[in-house]
């Protein structure tokens, strides 16, 4: 969500830099209303199901909410890559569901989507290969989610044995 502009309002976000337009070429003014109508059917496709005024400053949104309109920005203007980090962080349960559909609809449309997350569950909901990397190495590459598991993956990120991972999962909370 750092490519937001804070100040603006969500549907001013969206169109940045590419807003559309009305009148003749030498007045061109932004055509609000486009945007706008076009911001809330993003905001319902990411998965936002409160209603919020497209009229509303970034800086009035949730993380979750700021998130969900980075994305419906690269939804919008259909980008070949899109790069998500930590995409479902901060998001309700609704929210993830339109991220992680979002990311299945790009990759069946041909899109390239780098999905870099911590939930290794929202992971295998998406991927068709993951890479894991360890403090700036990778450790692992083109690992099959269709072949491999949870449980195996987490081994691949801890460096854990299967001795380890076990133990440790047994241990009491302390």
């Amino acid at each position: 969500d750092s490519a937001l502009v804070t100040q603006l309002s969500i549907a001013r976000n969206l169109f940045l830099g590419r807003e559309p337009t009305v009148g003749p070429s030498f007045l061109n003014r932004m055509d609000y209303a486009t945007m706008n109508k076009v911001a809330s059917e993003l905001l319902r496709r990411v998965g936002i199901t409160k209603n919020i005024p497209t009229t509303t400053p970034i800086s009035a949104l949730s993380g979750g909410e700021r998130q969900a309109v980075a994305i419906a920005r690269a939804m919008y203007f259909d980008s070949d890559l899109i790069i998500l980090d930590e995409p479902t962080n901060n998001l309700g349960v609704a929210e993830t569901r339109g991220v992680l559909n979002f990311v299945r609809n790009a990759r069946d449309r041909g899109h390239s989507c780098i999905f870099i997350a911590h939930n290794i569950h929202h992971v295998f909901q998406v991927v068709d290969r993951i890479v894991v990397m360890r403090r700036g190495q990778i450790v692992a590459d083109n690992i099959d989610p269709k072949e491999s598991t949870v449980d195996d993956v987490e081994l691949v990120i801890t460096g854990m044995t299967d001795e380890e991972l076990a133990a440790a999962s047994a241990a009491p909370a302390g």
